[in-house]
């Protein structure tokens, strides 16, 4: 249910915290906010009510009547005409808090009676309903009679704060706002190194990171640069012996080649040199697998299917016909030579093994290039279709030694495939024979 990326996940859980620390915020200001109209107007409310039960005490029949018309003005209507309503206790907070401050002003032994009426509702001897919410209150005077008044409270008490509510809303996508900024910021030096991580497999000479940011940033860049150095250090010292030892191991087999030259016998001479010329080819390819066929060549857009075409005819002129198959849209990004001798091993492999109809199908698409050469040859038992890519690891039966080799012709070409991003694999095919699946990044 989570994002699956830091920065989805920060986002999330950040945005949580915003949008619930806002709802509680404008809550607790909402009550507060009505909270404190409610006091203000009980003690508005309270001061005058108090004031004029007293003066009512004082008077007679017509004169209560004669102040209850000249008093009886919005928003404070009174009538001391109204029987006592007998209505239930009101037990809403704003209702009580009126009460007992009436209850302190003309003290608890008067008669009284508050409710909270909603819009709509008609008070009793009120033929006309309340337009908005109303305060009804009812107090007996000291010689039985009671007066009735009615206040309708403020719109601004009643309707929702609507200033109040976008003033929230705004600060709350400023908040959102600053946050999205501030988690890409902060999660874009990962995003770099990652890219930089998948970008070093691919070309150990790429330009080391940016050394700036946040301490923690820097350090990381550091390492990461430091890293880098020293596996080209490394690499360097590796060819730099390599090539040493393929000079090394050059000289005797030439001489000995020489040699062999001399040998009066024929045949002992062509088995000499058939000797040499294994131990040379495998002396080669053991040393391009381990210096890495495709290190050192720059990368390039070619044309694929053109290169694939090329190693077709190559082979169709050595007795081996191969029907190409499918199309590009644009060339790839590679290195010639190291392609050229990955699909070289991949054919020679089909062509050693795999009977004698090959196929090659090129498959374009959206995110990678897909290669597949299909032979009809016997196939690989299952436990061996990972294991045939270690190096000098060979199979008996139909693919044994007899059929010659170094068995390392599937190690480099997965070598070249890992080098450009991309994967090697092998599977038999249901009707019959080894699909080789070369798999290249758009």
């Amino acid at each position: 249910m989570l994002p699956r990326s830091l920065f989805g996940r920060l986002l999330l859980f950040l945005l949580l915290g915003l949008v619930a620390a806002q709802a509680l915020s404008a809550w607790l200001l909402l009550a507060d906010r009505g909270s404190a109209l409610y006091r203000v107007l009980a003690a508005d409310n309270v001061a005058r009510i108090g004031a004029i039960v007293e003066l009512l005490d004082e008077m007679g029949d017509d004169d209560r009547e004669r102040i209850a018309s000249a008093l009886d003005l919005p928003p404070l209507r009174m009538a001391v005409d109204l029987p006592w309503s007998e209505l239930p206790a009101d037990r809403s907070p704003p209702a009580r808090a009126l009460a007992d401050a009436l209850h302190e002003r003309l003290g608890d032994e008067r008669p009284l009676s508050v409710s909270l009426a909603e819009p709509g509702h008609v008070e009793p001897g009120h033929a006309a309903p309340a337009r908005r919410a109303s305060f009804f209150i009812q107090v007996g005077l000291r010689d039985g009679a009671v007066v009735s008044f009615l206040h309708e409270l403020p719109r601004t008490l009643v309707q929702r704060p609507d200033r109040v509510l976008a003033s929230l809303a705004i600060l709350l996508v400023s908040v959102v706002v600053l946050a999205v900024l501030a988690v890409r910021a902060l999660t874009r030096p990962l995003r770099t190194l990652a890219h930089a991580a998948t970008e070093l497999g691919h070309d150990l000479e790429r330009p080391p990171l940016a050394e700036a940011g946040p301490l923690e940033v820097r350090a990381a860049a550091q390492a990461f640069n430091t890293m880098q150095a020293r596996l080209r250090a490394y690499l360097d010292d590796r060819a730099r012996m390599l090539a040493a030892v393929s000079h090394d191991l050059k000289t005797p087999l030439t001489r000995l080649r020489l040699r062999a030259e001399l040998i009066d016998d024929e045949a002992q001479r062509t088995r000499i040199l058939a000797d040499l010329d294994e131990m040379e080819a495998m002396v080669q390819d053991t040393l391009d697998y381990m210096r890495g066929v495709e290190r050192g060549e720059p990368v390039t857009r070619l044309d694929l299917l053109a290169l694939i075409d090329a190693l077709a005819d190559d082979a169709a002129d050595a007795g081996t016909a191969i029907a190409v198959e499918g199309g590009l849209r644009a060339p790839v990004a590679g290195r010639p030579l190291a392609l050229k001798r990955c699909l070289q091993n991949l054919i020679d492999n089909a062509r050693a093994y795999g009977g004698g109809a090959l196929r090659i199908v090129v498959e374009d698409g959206a995110a990678a290039v897909t290669v597949r050469v299909l032979d009809d040859g016997p196939g690989i038992p299952a436990a061996e279709l990972e294991r045939v890519f270690e190096p000098f690891h060979r199979l008996e039966g139909s693919r044994s030694r007899n059929t010659g080799g170094t068995g390392l012709g599937l190690a480099i070409a997965r070598n070249i495939a890992r080098a450009h991003g991309g994967e090697l694999s092998l599977a038999n095919r249901p009707e019959g024979g080894l699909e080789a699946r070369l798999t290249l990044p758009r």
